[in-house]
């Protein structure tokens, strides 16, 4: 049978980072070599922050750090990609888009493919998307197993707005910049651009073109004239200009504020006479000049609107660097002493965050700025500065470093946030996690026993030994054989009577899976089951209200205080707020009936173990479950079911209580963030 979907396929383009094993969107192959694709995919490839206005290359030069995979003509080969046409996301009224903004235009690039292999004669059709069809999207890696099934609820001329009521998979992060098929019609109408709650949104690919033939009659240029046009500094000066009307009201307001700038950036001489114009040009004539000159605003900023706004056009105008000058030479100071070293910092306070290995701290400090956080979260710089001065052990500087984060936070609005990250830099240090740790994300695709799946395992001082994606699903012993070389790795490093933690980070459907039974090797006198050798606990992180995180945070630190609940049913005390001795964990020996409910309130409210038995219709055994944790310290929770585990391997028949426990053990740091495969923004 014909395959009616192989016209795309053979367009569809993956872009991945230099090295990436994970696609971070897709592309469609147009004509020629050009490829078009999104203009935030390009900049998550490269650590910016989704919105980034700056070009990632000169037209026409090679974007570094990115590759292009074309998965329905090659499956191996990859291939650099020279920038052809930029026009990143902005708002109808040319400033540049902004976290938060329900609409935007643009969020486009034209790349061409460098070296590639012999490429299709035509592309596929294009066309208008139809109200009401059914349009089919598959990840940036291409891979068949991660078609959608999208209906277009709505068009215009911007958008076209996809719902998914019956696809078994959702549009999440990763299939940004992947074409939108329509198999009925045989044409491509769409490229997948973003994503609110369920809902999705593509731009009309019809739209896009039918401009271009208007103005040129190279067809193969692709990007409308329009799009060429955009400058970066253009778009900057307007970025700048409109907090600066708003700021500086006053010829007064301007002398002095230009004579700030002119000492912060070293100027050879201020004029008397500024206008707005001077100093958006000032600011980006200079190395660091727009964030110095955005903290001189929010000086002036008369109402606390206009300081927000500031703030935000602080976090997002540049792509590269948010510290003023003079912050930066402060930093610089303060890491000139007897500090921890960047590497010994970013592997503590970044588990999956950029290799640091061999930099010093200035060119550290280059590259942790490029990585700056999205939709208002503490930027990477200041969280590795966070673990840096809790490991330091000369008490001045570690205050001077918490007085220099503090400073910068409270400029770019997020002083409460930092308070988060502070506690978890000294609980790092009092050894929360002092084994070996392996996370592994997991997704089963349904009815199999086929996962994609996030693997990583780094040592007990915190650095990385392993990290692997894999976004093709594979067999479960396909990914218990990888598992198994790893933990063998661990084996060989670990300190004598050291147990290895291995979490394991599943969906809530998935809370049963018995991840702890699992044979990682075979053999015939003594198999090796994961929940036996190791301490295996579960985590399920979408389960945790985010109200409730400072209540986790705080029951975590009261492990050793706090208390273990037997629960046959619900109990009030679990939801109960800083408590002096508050419930740190809870074992459900409950009917099953009611241990779904219990088990989804208990992990809601922060309770740090939930312990329960799987497959309960057959008689729960609730007794030995309370036997089993009466009176028990939540911090010795893990270990009493590690050892129970153990003695059910040593002859105990196969319904022991030891085969059957589920263990959720979630602490309120260490969710990596970049596992978050099932539910990012496009």
């Amino acid at each position: 049978m014909d395959d009616l979907d192989r016209p795309v396929k053979t367009a569809h383009v993956a872009l991945y980072g230099k090295n990436g094993p994970r696609a971070a969107g897709g592309g469609v192959l147009l004509t020629g070599e050009r490829v078009l694709t999104c203009a935030h995919v390009i900049n998550q490839v490269l650590g910016r922050h989704s919105f980034s206005q700056d070009r990632p290359a000169r037209i026409g030069d090679v974007v570094q750090g990115l590759s292009l995979a074309l998965p329905g003509i090659t499956s191996t080969e990859r291939f650099a990609a020279a920038l052809e046409g930029w026009f990143p996301a902005h708002r109808t009224d040319g400033a540049p888009a902004q976290d938060g903004d329900a609409e935007w235009c643009g969020d486009l690039a034209l790349l061409r493919i460098v070296n590639g292999p012999l490429l299709p004669d035509a592309p596929p059709d294009v066309g208008r998307c139809r109200v009401g069809s059914v349009t089919y999207a598959w990840f940036g890696s291409g891979a068949p197993s991660t078609i959608v099934a999208a209906v277009a609820q709505g068009v215009t001329n911007r958008w076209i707005v996809l719902d998914c009521p019956t696809s078994a998979q959702s549009i999440v992060e990763g299939y940004s910049g992947s074409p939108l098929w329509d198999r009925e019609q045989q044409q491509v109408v769409g490229l997948l651009v973003s994503r609110r709650g369920q809902r999705a949104f593509a731009v009309p690919v019809w739209n896009v073109l039918s401009l271009l033939r208007t103005q040129s009659a190279d067809r193969s240029a692709i990007m409308p004239a329009v799009l060429t046009k955009d400058s970066r500094r253009a778009a900057l000066t307007q970025q700048l200009l409109g907090p600066l009307r708003v700021c500086l009201t006053s010829a007064e307001h301007r002398s002095e504020c230009a004579e700030h700038l002119g000492r912060e950036l070293e100027l050879p001489g201020v004029p008397t006479t500024t206008s707005h114009e001077w100093f958006a040009r000032m600011a980006l004539s200079r190395p660091r000049g727009v964030p110095t000159l955005l903290a001189l605003l929010h000086a002036f900023a008369a109402t606390e609107d206009d300081r927000r706004s500031v703030r935000t056009t602080a976090l997002h105008t540049t792509a590269d660097q948010f510290l003023t000058a003079c912050e930066h030479r402060e930093l610089l100071d303060l890491l000139s002493g007897p500090v921890p070293s960047p590497q010994r910092a970013a592997a503590k306070a970044l588990a999956f965050g950029p290799s640091l290995a061999a930099l010093d701290w200035p060119k550290a400090i280059a590259l942790l700025e490029c990585y700056q956080s999205r939709y208002g979260k503490v930027p990477h710089l200041l969280r590795v500065i966070e673990f840096a001065a809790a490991h330091t052990a000369v008490v001045d500087i570690r205050h001077a470093l918490y007085a220099w984060n503090d400073a910068v936070a409270r400029r770019l609005g997020l002083a409460e946030s930092l308070r988060e990250h502070r506690a978890q830099a000294r609980e790092s240090v009092d050894g929360a996690v002092t084994a070996p740790l392996v996370q592994l994300q997991l997704w089963r695709a349904v009815g199999t026993e086929t996962f994609t799946a996030v693997m990583h395992a780094s040592d007990a001082d915190g650095s990385v030994i392993h990290h692997e994606t894999h976004d093709r699903p594979m067999p479960l012993r396909t990914l218990l054989t990888e598992l198994a070389a790893v933990l063998e790795t661990i084996a060989q490093r670990s300190a004598p009577g050291a147990l290895p933690i291995i979490e394991c980070f599943v969906p809530p459907s998935e809370l049963d899976l018995p991840v702890d039974q699992w044979v990682y090797q075979v053999d015939d006198l003594f198999p090796a089951v994961l929940g036996q050798d190791f301490l295996c606990v579960l985590r399920c992180p979408e389960l945790r209200r985010p109200a409730f995180l400072p209540e986790l945070r705080y029951r975590w630190q009261a492990l050793l205080s706090g208390r273990t609940a037997v629960l046959s049913r619900h109990d009030p005390a679990i939801q109960e707020r800083g408590a002096a001795s508050p419930i740190c964990a809870v074992a459900l020996a409950c009917p099953p009936s009611e241990l779904v409910r219990l088990r989804v309130i208990a992990l809601a409210v922060g309770v740090p173990g939930v312990v329960w038995l799987r497959s309960t219709a057959d008689g729960f055994k609730a007794d030995e479950l309370a036997e089993l944790t009466q009176g028990l310290a939540p911090h010795e929770l893990p270990r009493r079911v590690y050892e129970a585990r153990l003695r059910s391997g040593l002859g105990a028949g196969a319904d022991a209580v030891g085969t059957r426990l589920a263990l959720v053990w979630d602490r309120p740091d260490g969710v990596p963030q970049t596992l978050q495969l099932s539910d990012p923004t496009l």
